[in-house]
């Protein structure tokens, strides 16, 4: 049973005339592009990857501690030795301790002497202080009463007045002038548009469409039938003939009196004689010029 289980799971073999052709695609086909990958892997593994690693390790990492041991340390010992160490000294002992016995031996007892001297001044000078601030106070109280009572004075019987009248004259004027002028302006305004402008208004627009309809579109319809009908072909008419005319005239004229001379004249004489110069008197000339200049070592 057994054994007809795995001889039912093998699969069958491929018949020989396509057993073949398989395989020769496989040998063609697949192993030369096995080989390349197997190609590119091995690159990859043993040249690309170790690349960086080797870097580092024979390149970077030395240069890196060569600086280190012969740039960074010695500018660390220098600038601790040589620049921190002597300035903190000279900080600690020729500056802050000066300035701390400075404050603790002159600044201090001055200043305390200072606080002494006050407070003992204004011990003995209390009441002089007392009665002076009593004054100044008096005295601003009597200045600001001053103040208020004129500012009340000046309101009351200056400017509430004054503005009194005004208001009663604003009121007046307006109740009594600006009011009836006003409406005398907006009646006139209306009666001048509801019996002058707007029928005078009326009567032009109705004369210009008159006019416009029975009089200018008509010599407007004629002026267009005559610019499509007579100005137009008459135009192109002359346009035509003006082209054609200079087509066969002027321009056949240049053409042959004077292109064609030119044209024959710069081919048959101009160019051959430029030739001539160039390759017969200027080419020798200037290798004669050269060969003198190579003998002499100037050039």
């Amino acid at each position: 049973m057994t054994s007809l289980k795995k001889q039912s799971r093998e699969p069958e073999p491929l018949p020989d005339w396509l057993a073949w052709p398989v395989r020769v695609v496989a040998v063609v086909v697949v192993v030369p592009f096995k080989l390349l990958w197997e190609l590119l892997v091995a690159i990859r593994r043993y040249v690309l990857e170790p690349i960086p690693r080797l870097v580092y390790r024979y390149v970077l990492r030395p240069i890196g501690i060569a600086i280190n041991y012969v740039v960074l340390r010695p500018l660390a010992w220098v600038w601790r030795t040589l620049i921190w160490i002597p300035l903190v000294w000279v900080l600690r002992n020729l500056v802050a301790a000066p300035l701390a016995w400075l404050i603790e031996h002159v600044v201090a007892p001055a200043l305390q002497a200072l606080w002494d001297a006050t407070v003992w001044l204004a011990k003995r000078t209390r009441l002089f202080w007392v009665y002076l601030g009593k004054g100044v106070y008096y005295v601003l109280w009597a200045l600001v009463q001053g103040v208020r009572w004129t500012g009340i004075g000046l309101y009351r019987y200056v400017l509430r007045p004054i503005g009194i009248a005004i208001a009663w004259l604003a009121e007046t004027g307006y109740r009594y002038g600006i009011r009836p002028l006003g409406i005398a302006i907006a009646w006139l305004a209306v009666a001048l548009w509801r019996y002058v402008l707007r029928p005078v208004g009326l009567a032009v627009a109705f004369v210009v469409g008159v006019i416009g309809y029975y009089g200018i579109r008509p010599a407007g319809l004629l002026i267009a039938w005559l610019w499509r009908n007579l100005v137009v072909p008459v135009g192109r008419g002359i346009a035509w003939a003006v082209s054609w005319g200079w087509n066969h005239s002027v321009v056949l004229l240049w053409k042959y009196l004077v292109v064609a001379p030119v044209r024959w004249v710069w081919q048959s004489v101009v160019t051959p004689t430029g030739r001539w110069i160039r390759d017969a008197v200027l080419r020798p000339v200037g290798q004669t010029v050269g060969r003198v200049l190579a003998a002499l070592g100037l050039r």
